[in-house]
């Protein structure tokens, strides 16, 4: 049974004069390392980095308040299978609090923004 859904957009622009702003302090805040090395690694980073910070921002408004207070940038991170999927990997006590729980996610950007859905699944449907 569904217990929540998030959506986040992200301007590109915006984001990109962030960036440039506050540079890597911002994005070791946001990103997680591997997700930092990810994004490096693609010749367009911008929408990927954007796309992975929308994905936590859609993913935050799934949380109720105790959930919330568990969520740190780091504790979840934005991972892909080898088809391109991708799935949110969470660590640390929201990992934990969030167990009986399947997360969906789908993202996407253009060359003016990213967009990132994330689903709440609960695995126990009396839940």
């Amino acid at each position: 049974m569904i217990q929540a859904v998030g959506i986040d957009v992200v301007d590109l622009d915006r984001f990109k004069t962030v960036v440039e702003r506050w540079g890597d302090r911002l994005l070791e805040r946001i990103l997680t390392p591997a997700e930092i090395a990810h994004c490096r690694g693609k010749a367009a980073a911008l929408p990927s980095m954007a796309v992975r910070f929308a994905a936590k921002e859609a993913f935050i408004k799934c949380l109720d308040s105790v959930q919330y207070r568990l969520f740190t940038w780091q504790s979840v991170q934005v991972v892909n299978a080898e088809t391109g999927k991708p799935s949110l990997k969470l660590n640390g006590p929201l990992a934990d609090c969030l167990a009986r729980f399947h997360i969906l996610v789908s993202l996407s950007h253009s060359d003016r923004s990213a967009v990132a859905v994330v689903i709440l699944d609960s695995l126990n449907p009396d839940t």
